[in-house]
């Protein structure tokens, strides 16, 4: 049955609920996989009936009001935190996002995500032990490092919705994954530190992050892409990823901004250069990882950009200010606490339903 009528955002007890860590399938008893289940059985992306895309849409909007009504009773600086699912928790990216996000919440920033795994649980890791000691942190990570991955989850189901045998190795691995998650959690303040997590029930057999305290999980994929990139209005960090994270970094929003104020910060982090060099191939097996975009983005906002500016327009380099690619973690406060009274004034429009005072977007066009 799908979830409607959601009068608040979840937390990780509502979506976790069920979970049995003796149980070797003991993942796929929550309510969150419940859901799954059932949106895979309704058609997934392609609803296969009128009903369920009506019931799903009103899931959606209700979210999307609850998720208005927190940002507005919070009134602080949203910092997204962008990355692939796919960093492992022993890897050296994981551990440096966590420690962005430890100190970026330190700042009185809220750490908000898409809800996922690898970079995306790292980052709220950051945040649920931001008024620990540094230490504390690293414990935590290295009690989550011991079981860095969840196992392949593509293609889960029988035609009858059952959870095909040859997968029931890589179950018991989310299984696994999530009990030390939760153990972890267990270590954090009982009352943690506000983060946000924005996830999807598209990339639903992916085991919960358990370590945000709010979640606006979302049907549509892009309805939850969207509030996620218009929420970080003070900035987005980008950590390793993908194509999925390279949809969210060529998104319209910046590339048609009219003035500096409304340009939000991009910060490219990775302390080894994945941004900053290309991947290397051996026949097709990939050597190294990297996506080089140091030159590509600058080039491409300001191409954007000089589009609308006059010849002799200074301004220019104010808005290539707010694109960064570096792993200074001073340098990034720097860029962010530039921004964040522009982010917090522009925010406040938007959840008071001010939109004239908040500037329009040319979005989809050439």
């Amino acid at each position: 049955m799908l979830p409607t009528m959601r009068q608040r955002l979840y937390s990780a007890v509502d979506l976790i609920d069920g979970f049995n860590p003796f149980d070797a399938l003991g993942f796929t008893l929550t309510r969150d996989f419940e859901v799954f289940r059932q949106f895979v059985s309704d058609g997934g992306p392609v609803p296969s009936s009128l009903e369920t895309r009506l019931l799903q849409a009103q899931h959606d909007a209700e979210i999307a009001d609850a998720l208005r009504r927190f940002l507005k009773d919070v009134d602080r600086p949203l910092v997204g935190f962008m990355g692939g699912h796919a960093a492992k928790r022993n890897s050296p990216a994981f551990a440096d996002i966590a420690r962005l996000a430890w100190s970026v919440a330190q700042e009185g920033y809220l750490v908000v995500t898409g809800g996922g795994p690898g970079v995306m649980e790292a980052a709220h890791v950051g945040a649920a032990f931001s008024r620990n000691d540094m230490s504390d942190l690293d414990r935590a990570l290295q009690r989550l490092a011991g079981t860095p991955d969840y196992g392949d989850l593509d293609d889960l189901f029988e035609s009858d919705g059952r959870v095909r045998k040859s997968k029931r190795k890589d179950v018991a691995a989310a299984r696994d994954w999530l009990a030390v998650a939760l153990e972890v959690r267990s270590a954090a303040p009982s009352t943690m530190p506000l983060s946000l997590a924005i996830p999807t029930w598209l990339y639903g057999a992916e085991p919960t992050m358990p370590f945000a305290t709010h979640y606006a999980k979302y049907f549509q994929n892009s309805l939850r892409e969207e509030a996620l990139v218009n929420n970080s209005r003070a900035g987005i960090i980008y950590g390793q990823g993908g194509g999925g994270t390279l949809r969210e970094i060529f998104v319209e929003r910046n590339y048609y901004a009219k003035d500096v104020d409304n340009f939000t910060p991009m910060i490219f982090f990775d302390k080894g250069g994945y941004w900053l060099r290309a991947a290397t191939y051996e026949g097709t097996t990939v050597r190294s990882y990297g996506a080089k975009l140091d030159e590509a983005v600058p080039d491409m906002l300001k191409f954007g950009i000089c589009a609308r500016l006059k010849p002799d327009d200074a301004r220019l380099s104010l808005f290539l200010e707010k694109v960064a690619f570096t792993s200074e973690v001073s340098i990034i406060k720097d860029v962010l606490a530039k921004h964040s009274g522009v982010a917090r004034r522009n925010m406040a429009f938007a959840l008071a339903g001010e939109p004239l005072k908040v500037p329009t977007f040319r979005m989809n066009r050439a």
